[in-house]
């Protein structure tokens, strides 16, 4: 009588296991490796958070060709301080692509004509700096640059440090 006649299983010979398991682990790990390198999560530690009550963020790094109103991730630069330290990741929304004409005055931010709601240049007196100092008047965004923004009044943004390359 074989085993498998009392409801018993054959035994796999090693080898096949051991290659299978190779082969899973193997997929697992390029697997693994291609969506980190791929992704990371961003987290908003900030009380006072600019982009609405989310606080956690799949970023692609591979996508690098960004839109109007699309969330995108960038490394800080020293001219950010003193939000942002340099290389801190930073998240905003595009709101101004190249070719687009920005203007900031005392009431509000206008990208082509059209205002944007609550982006007066509220931060002027945190920064202890007069908010005519951050006025622009008809900038022409250059190609390979962008206007960036948080959705709420109090964002330190490009407002304040400028485009976004």
């Amino acid at each position: 009588m074989s085993p498998r006649a009392f409801g018993r299983r054959c035994r796999e010979p090693w080898g096949h296991f051991a290659l299978r398991a190779l082969l899973v682990l193997t997929l697992l790990l390029v697997t693994g490796g291609y969506l980190c390198d791929r992704f990371r999560i961003g987290i908003d530690d900030q009380q006072a958070r600019c982009l609405g009550s989310t606080r956690w963020y799949l970023i692609d790094t591979y996508d690098q060709r960004p839109t109007r109103g699309q969330l995108v991730a960038f490394a800080a630069t020293d001219g950010m301080a003193p939000y942002f330290r340099p290389g801190q990741t930073v998240i905003k929304r595009v709101v101004g692509m190249p070719g687009d004409r920005v203007s900031v005055d005392a009431e509000r931010t206008t990208i082509n004509g059209s205002a944007r709601p609550n982006s007066d240049p509220a931060l002027a007196g945190t920064l202890q700096r007069p908010s005519a100092v951050f006025f622009r008047q008809g900038l022409v965004v250059p190609d390979d640059q962008f206007w960036v923004m948080g959705d709420t009044r109090d964002s330190f943004d490009a407002r304040y440090w400028g485009l976004l390359s």
